[in-house]
């Protein structure tokens, strides 16, 4: 009687579509089904657990023996341990290697004595290949996508050295800072794409790294003639994608030019003062400087609609973005305020962090 109901037990385990071991409370292999045969490529009963790893070669997600004492059935023997969903790899006797998943636990009788153990496994060998592929591709993916963006950058700086080229044989004042500022917007773009690759990313931007070296490289060139001061707040991270970015970087260069160009006429000093926010759903950017103001559009209707009124027009639809400006004789303030963007990649706080200790910025706030 009794040898029949182990025969029944074993054809029932026969048709699982799961691998199944039973081990003794002894940890001594007494049972494999099926499936678990098919996975292992050979069956071996009576093994205890300190051969388990020789005799079914069993190896780690790495490719190197499992330590015994660590694996999920002999952690169910002799911790009595609950061992969920673990992988490990399979070398069958053919030389092809498996990727299994089990998950191990002991079994008690009424009085709640572990009695034995058992492990329950699946074939998860295509799943994990597959998900390795798609890695692979969304790897290849992004280094096709950063060697896109080196390209463009190194085309960028093409453009902008043939501009460079005249600028010093042309005498006429006007055409040759007009080409001056044409070639300096061209290298912010050019900075926009090279910070894609400087922070491993290859569709969004920290605009909170980026804008300070632009806006310090802008000032120090026009501070030559007179001492401007640039003056920081920084609260949070900005990360725009590179669309944005471009506008937002453009936008906040051309205030930052044209301050340090008109704001202190007749005057050997002055401070511009640049809020970035971004701690908040809300981002704000405010250029502000404490000069002379900005002409009535009545007296000076043409400059009112210069390149930098130009931009800012359109970054103000690029992300709909609230553009406020207050100018009077204590000085002009340009302040922009839009909705983040939902990101379209996983940029961390750490690697924000990570960057700005390297370059010295302050870090975010709590």
């Amino acid at each position: 009687m009794l040898s029949s109901i182990e025969g029944f037990k074993s054809v029932v385990l026969d048709q699982l579509g799961e691998g199944v071991i039973v081990a003794d409370a002894d940890g001594r292999i007494i049972s494999v089904n099926r499936a678990a045969e098919e996975i292992h490529g050979r069956v071996r009963l009576d093994v205890p657990t300190v051969e388990y790893t020789q005799t079914y070669e069993l190896l780690t997600m790495d490719d190197l023996p499992y330590p015994p004492d660590e694996l999920p059935l002999a952690r169910a023997v002799n911790r009595g341990e609950l061992v969920i969903e673990e992988p490990w790899k399979i070398k069958r006797p053919d030389g092809s290697v498996v990727i299994a998943v089990g998950t191990a636990r002991p079994v008690l009788n009424a009085e709640g004595k572990q009695i034995g153990s058992v492990l329950t496994m699946r074939d998860d060998t295509k799943r994990v290949q597959a998900e390795q592929a798609l890695v692979s591709a969304l790897e290849m993916k992004d280094i096709l996508l950063f060697e896109v963006n080196h390209r463009v950058r190194n085309s960028l700086q093409i453009v902008s050295s043939i501009i460079s080229l005249p600028l010093h044989r042309i005498e006429d004042e006007v055409a040759r800072e007009t080409l001056a500022l044409t070639q300096q917007r061209i290298e912010v773009i050019s900075a926009t794409h090279r910070s894609l690759y400087e922070l491993g990313l290859h569709n969004e931007v920290d605009c909170v790294i980026l804008l300070q070296d632009l806006c310090e490289n802008i000032v120090e060139t026009y501070s030559l003639d007179s001492a401007v001061r640039l003056e920081w707040d920084r609260r949070g991270s900005i990360i725009l994608p590179v669309s944005k970015a471009v506008s937002v970087c453009l936008t906040v260069t051309e205030l930052i030019t044209n301050a340090c160009k008109y704001a202190f006429r007749g005057r050997d000093a002055g401070t511009i003062r640049v809020l970035l926010d971004g701690a908040d759903e809300k981002i704000t950017i405010r250029v502000e400087d404490d000069g002379v103001g900005m002409p009535e559009p009545e007296s000076d209707r043409r400059s009112s609609r210069g390149i930098g009124m130009i931009l800012v027009e359109s970054l103000a639809k690029s992300v709909a973005a609230d553009v406020r400006i207050d100018s009077g004789e204590s000085g002009t303030r340009f302040t922009i305020t839009f909705d983040r963007p939902e990101p379209e990649s996983d940029l961390s706080e750490a690697l924000v962090l990570k960057r700005r200790a390297r370059r010295g910025v302050d870090s975010l706030p709590e």
